[in-house]
């Protein structure tokens, strides 16, 4: 089963959610911030595709959901899929810049260390 990039990013904005909130453990530690960087990255870089490119989150959702319910009134979830790819834009860019610079300043305390 090949894994959808909408799926994944929700996974990668569950993922910097989780890592957020292990922020005292993270920071401490250069292996988890390499690994708590990469969702950051994904999300960043999925919602300027998300914005930019050729699809419209919105519009291939509510499509979908009156195609397979038809009559049915459009959920309220779905207005969060007009400001989703905005979402996934500011908390990959946020927490990715977070997670960069204690990094960096991991490094630097490393360097003075020795």
């Amino acid at each position: 089963m090949a894994m959808n990039p909408l799926i994944l990013s929700l996974i990668g904005l569950v993922l910097v959610g989780v890592s957020a909130n292990l922020l005292k453990l993270i920071k401490k530690n250069k292996i988890l911030l390499l690994i708590s960087i990469l969702p950051c990255i994904y999300i960043f870089i999925y919602g300027l595709y998300a914005t930019f490119g050729p699809i419209d989150l919105y519009k291939d959702g509510t499509e979908n959901f009156i195609a397979q319910n038809p009559g049915k009134d459009l959920p309220v979830v779905f207005v969060l899929l007009k400001f989703y790819q905005y979402i996934l834009i500011f908390v990959g860019a946020i927490f990715g810049l977070i997670y960069f610079n204690y990094l960096k300043n991991f490094s630097e305390a490393n360097q003075s260390s020795d």
